[in-house]
């Protein structure tokens, strides 16, 4: 991570609210045992860069909080709602507001309540007044691209509002085979003196009702050279295509009117797509890394649990035949290396490789045992590890008929839970299969229905 204001500022928070804390308070024991079972070697490191991280996303979300706050107290403070016993409402077009007040009744008690305040209203001759000073403003919206009302070539520009008026605006097309209601020309051929053509607007505001009537001349549209030319590209092409169904291949035209052509493909705006996507994507990941920690934490578990049966048999037949624990211990720690190698490391077998090393590293045999209970951090292991200290310490021989027995639990645990996740996968396949069934009545009611 770039090492940023934010980041320096979050780096010195940890330092000395979190790291420095002796107590270890305010260090969360669950992040931090995730992170030591999932890195082993580098768990210190990760904690503190998970903290860091989550320091200084909370540092932006909560700077942007301030301001905002901020910025809203001083508008509130500035310009309050209530002045003197005053509410000033919405100026003309605007909207009714919801104002929470509070009144006190001779100086005593409060109430608290919420008012709806509407907006202001005009009054008749306002509003005659105003229509009267929309008409030209809006014969000039409407025009769009066109010169003027006598000569109409594209489409117009029928805007519902108009605004700083608080008039609601429909239109009616008096010929809709030459442009509809939304001001859209149709495809009918119009000659070369024009077509008259007429638009109602209806003004409406509260009971106000009032109708004007435009008259348009409508005209062929005048193509510029770039569209004229644009269309004998096309009529080209079309020419071409024409030809060449039968081909494997279309050969654009090469030349137009003794004018050399040069086709290449469009570039798309795909990319800025899959960038806001990505930046989406990176936003989730980062502001779900906990829950993403407790996921690999819990897939690790399980994985851990599906092996144990397999460790304590092999253990078990090992020690059947006569070797030490710890001899037995490296064996299968060798046998996997060879077995697995590539692969991505097995965490049960991964952990007993970190108690070999503990062990050729001078740490005693008891403790090495004690640490991979502790550092697997599931009861299955720690009763392991619990087994192979006792035999050590009281130097006990029945710890193969002891493992034998917890091999056979292990594994009727293993089915169990096996049966278990059966009767999950079967729960939730309940849902999906409910709204097919739904999907299947509606394809054979609704026709039945239909004909009714």
């Amino acid at each position: 991570m770039k090492k940023d204001f934010l980041y320096k500022a979050a780096e010195k928070i940890y330092e000395r609210l979190i790291n420095g804390d002796k107590s270890g308070r305010r260090l969360s024991a669950q992040v931090k045992e995730d992170l030591e079972k999932l890195y082993p070697f580098s768990g210190k490191e990760k904690i503190r860069e998970h903290y860091i991280s989550k320091i200084r996303s909370s540092m932006l979300i909560g700077t942007a909080g301030i301001l905002l706050a901020g910025g809203l107290f001083l508008v509130e403070y500035i310009q309050p709602s209530v002045r003197e016993n005053r509410i000033y409402r919405q100026g003309y077009g605007g909207s009714g507001r919801e104002i929470p007040v509070r009144v006190s009744v001779d100086g005593k008690g409060e109430h608290e309540m919420v008012l709806k305040v509407g907006e202001r209203l005009y009054g008749h001759s306002q509003l005659k007044a105003m229509y009267e000073k929309a008409l030209p403003e809006l014969e000039k919206v409407i025009l769009g691209e066109n010169a003027s009302l006598e000569h109409i070539e594209e489409d117009m520009f029928l805007v519902s509002e108009l605004p700083g008026y608080p008039f609601q605006i429909k239109w009616e097309s008096g010929n809709y085979k030459l442009i509809d209601a939304e001001g859209k020309l149709q495809d009918a051929e119009i000659p070369a003196e024009g077509m008259e053509a007429e638009l109602n607007a209806v003004f409406t505001y509260e009971d106000f009702r009032a109708e004007y009537l435009f008259y348009i001349q409508i005209y062929p549209k005048t193509l510029t050279e770039e569209e004229s030319e644009q269309i004998m590209l096309l009529k080209l092409v079309e020419e071409a295509e024409d030809k060449s169904r039968k081909e494997e291949e279309l050969i654009l035209p090469s030349e137009l009117e003794g004018k050399k052509l040069m086709w290449r493909s469009q570039g798309n705006r795909t990319w800025s797509g899959i960038l806001f996507l990505t930046v989406c994507a990176a936003a989730a990941i980062y502001f779900f890394k906990d829950e993403d920690l407790k996921k690999e934490v819990k897939r690790r578990e399980r994985q851990m649990c599906l092996e144990y049966p397999e460790v304590v048999s092999r253990l078990s037949i090992y020690l059947g035949a006569g070797m030490t624990i710890r001899t037995a211990w490296e064996k299968i720690c060798t046998e996997h290396e060879k077995q697995e190698a590539g692969r991505r490391a097995n965490p049960v077998y991964e952990e007993m490789r970190i108690t070999c090393q503990e062990m050729k590293s001078g740490i005693s045999e008891m403790s090495a045992y004690e640490r991979f209970g502790r550092r697997c951090g599931i009861q299955l292991y720690s009763k392991f590890s619990a087994l192979l200290t006792q035999n050590l310490r009281k130097g006990s021989t029945r710890l193969g008929p002891l493992l034998k027995e917890e091999s056979k639990f292990a594994f009727e645990e293993r089915k169990n839970s096996a049966r278990k996740a059966g009767e999950e996968a079967g729960t939730k396949l309940l849902l999906p299969m409910m709204m097919m069934l739904c999907v299947v009545m509606l394809m054979i009611l609704l026709p039945a229905f239909m004909t009714f």
